[in-house]
């Protein structure tokens, strides 16, 4: 089983976004510029700069944050989680749809 998780460190989180579109599997996935983040151990901690709101990404959530900044589709971040874990491909396609779209309602990613 893949697991991985969009932590927000304080209490006080975005509202869910009603612009959000829902995610699909072409859909391309950037990084907000204006998250500044640094590695720390195996997680990733990053603060949205405008907000204030401070996050940790679990490894494997980490390492989808290190693929995005390649500007890959959905599908291609679940090719390579693929590539990396043993995951079956339809477990892996949920998980990251549903962890992209958290962190596109948060603001820590942008898609298009």
């Amino acid at each position: 089983m893949l697991c991985f998780a969009l932590i927000a460190l304080f209490e006080e989180r975005h509202p869910v976004s009603a612009e959000t579109a829902k995610l699909e599997l072409s859909t391309t996935i950037t990084r907000n510029e204006n998250i500044v983040f640094t590695d720390l151990d195996d997680t990733i901690v990053m603060m949205d700069v405008d907000e204030g709101q401070y996050y940790e990404l679990d490894p494997v959530a980490a390492r989808i944050w290190e693929i995005v900044e390649e500007s890959p589709t959905v599908s291609g971040i679940c090719s390579a989680l693929a590539a990396e874990y043993a995951v079956e491909p339809q477990e892996c396609q949920e998980g990251t749809l549903e962890f992209l779209q958290s962190a596109a309602e948060q603001g820590i990613v942008h898609a298009e």
